[in-house]
């Protein structure tokens, strides 16, 4: 992510079906550093089992608190209705372990904040990661604590999670991270109702998602978008650029042998734009380009709703039923379908998601990470419908309606799946983000790919 969002909030997974392709990540010259899952026989581990396996390990009970001790002091991005699922599972730490917690919110400059944060000498005890160029350079930096040295046994991690899935928070063979959440981002909400006013049906093809959408350009307005967080312009790129140009090129993209100048590039943001424009953005393009995402997604599911279609990750559920309007009905006024194919692409999604890492060394950070790796922290998680749990011990029964089931059921059945690509990036890009640079896009602007493509050389290299 170049800039940081709420499950990108700006999580973890998988690749081609038939091969075993590894997301290594490079710093020109050096050892690997981090990596997305591998695929399994049938593109990608599955993430939830139907039910729940009865011979997961069980870790070592966290050590008990002594009396008096600090409290856990955890730092996120999470605001709103991911907020109060994420206290949901502290509130489940605490009833374990007696120990309390307190916890901050910061949405402005995350990084910048637990930057400054770890310089200060007042770091959290735990903090979520929700970009791997991120996590890199805290790791490399010696900010964040191994898993190891928390009092983990690392070796058990793996019966724990779908195969490959640790390898997103391992950084030159150290674990620093373990899975916290994801979702996917190939999910485009849609009002059923005003789908069904209009008399058009669901599309499975760009083509006939262009088609929808321009027979719902006044009635009541096609597109709803928040691009004022530019990170929702990457996600539009990076579900486009996948279906478009295929996993190896995407894969080669987001790695540093990625060629920023390759036509796949433009060719892509051209595709966007068929879509991204003043025919179909409700309100028009400058007012999309100062509207944030929650807004965006208010324009679809607000009671007197202007737009009937908003794409972004499955987060938007819980967001839209938690923060915009209580009154959805789950296949009525609110449901999704997957991102349309392009050029006739076997089925195939982006996904985000976080990590959670441990930047002290403290009894409660210790029991934290203890108790984050069990199926009942993931459980608690899951139960609130705001994630999909990457944990092997969370069924689908764990999920409260049908949208996070199916939401699963895609992740786990997609032939190619691959990890957010703009989170993959080296953090820290000198100069315009790749979202700043999709916004200008949007604006008209011709971007100087070659520009960011020697920007993005550098971060690579300085790795």
């Amino acid at each position: 992510m170049d800039q940081i969002h709420p499950t990108k909030s700006r999580a973890m997974r998988w690749l081609a079906a038939t091969t075993i392709v590894s997301l290594i990540v490079l710093a020109c010259g050096g050892p690997a550093a981090t990596s997305t899952p591998t695929a399994g026989p049938t593109g990608g581990p599955t993430p939830v089992v139907t039910t729940p396996p009865t011979t997961a390990p069980t870790p070592p009970p966290p050590p008990t608190p002594a009396p008096g001790e600090a409290k856990l002091n955890v730092l996120s991005l999470w605001g709103g209705s991911e907020r109060e699922a994420f206290l949901n599972v502290l509130d489940a730490f605490t009833a374990a372990t007696g120990i309390a917690y307190n916890y901050e919110t910061q949405r402005a400059d995350y990084a910048g904040t637990l930057q400054s944060r770890i310089t200060g000498g007042n770091a959290p005890d735990i903090a979520i990661i929700p970009g791997i160029g991120f996590l890199r350079r805290f790791a490399k930096d010696g900010s964040l604590t191994k898993i190891a040295d928390m009092g983990v046994d690392v070796a058990s991690l793996s019966n724990l999670y779908p195969q490959g899935f640790l390898d997103v928070g391992t950084v030159d063979g150290e674990l620093y991270g373990v899975p916290a959440k994801y979702n996917s981002k190939g999910t485009v909400w849609y009002r059923p109702d005003l789908f069904t006013a209009a008399g058009v049906e669901v599309p499975a093809t760009w083509d006939e998602f262009v088609t929808v959408l321009d027979a719902l350009k006044d009635n009541p307005g096609a597109l709803g978008l928040g691009a004022a967080d530019d990170w929702t312009l990457t996600d539009w790129f990076e579900s486009i650029y996948l279906r478009q140009a295929g996993p190896e090129a995407y894969d080669k993209l987001f790695s540093a042998e990625g060629d920023w100048t390759d036509p796949s590039v433009q060719t892509a943001v051209d595709t966007m734009l068929e879509v991204l424009n003043a025919t179909y953005v409700v309100g028009g393009v400058d007012a999309a380009l100062g509207r944030g995402f929650v807004d965006g997604i208010g324009q679809v599911f607000k009671p007197d709703a202007e737009a009937a279609v908003y794409y972004e990750g499955g987060f938007v559920g819980g967001i839209a039923r938690g923060d915009v309007n209580t009154d959805l009905v789950i296949l009525e006024t609110i449901d999704w379908f997957p991102f349309p194919a392009i050029n006739n692409t076997a089925e195939q999604t982006t996904f985000g998601g976080d990590v959670v890492g441990a930047f002290t060394n403290s009894d409660p950070a210790k029991a934290f990470m203890a108790f984050i790796i069990t199926p009942e922290a993931n459980a608690a998680w899951a139960s609130t419908g705001a994630i999909v749990s990457p944990h092997n011990g969370v069924g689908t029964d764990a999920y409260p309606n049908e949208l996070v089931v199916k939401e699963a059921n895609q992740l786990g059945s997609a032939e190619a799946i691959r990890y957010d690509g703009s989170d993959l990036l080296p953090a820290g890009i000198a100069g315009e983000s790749m979202g700043a640079l999709l916004q200008r896009a949007l604006r008209g602007d011709t971007i100087d790919w070659a520009d960011f493509q020697s920007r993005v050389a550098a971060g690579w290299a300085a790795e």
